[in-house]
């Protein structure tokens, strides 16, 4: 299938795109970027600890994955991720560049 059938290609930065006869414009990049997902380490050292992911919905709500028991969570306790004794610290931060039509 060709990308006018309506195949998924990949743009220059390696995004799939769907081709369809209503996407006739470009999209730019904004220079702003959202906070997708965050993967954190809870515990008081490198040598012992737990690792959980939480990662932000299509829908715009936050699920946190620990091992298979993924949690609802709000959006406002994502700063907190900031660690301290026994609490989650962010140790990897994932972003999505925001994308404009032209």
């Amino acid at each position: 299938m060709t990308d006018a059938e309506g195949s998924s290609a990949s743009n220059a930065s390696g995004e799939s795109s769907k081709a369809t006869s209503q996407e006739d414009k470009e999209m730019h990049l904004t220079g702003i970027y959202d906070l997708v997902a965050v993967l954190t380490h809870k515990g008081r050292s490198a040598d012992s600890g737990h690792y959980v992911a939480w990662v932000k919905q299509e829908s715009g709500k936050w699920i946190q994955y620990d091992d298979d028991n993924p949690i609802p969570q709000r959006e406002e306790d994502i700063p907190k991720l900031s660690g301290g004794g026994d609490w989650h610290m962010a140790y990897i931060c994932m972003y999505k560049a925001r994308l404009v039509p032209m």
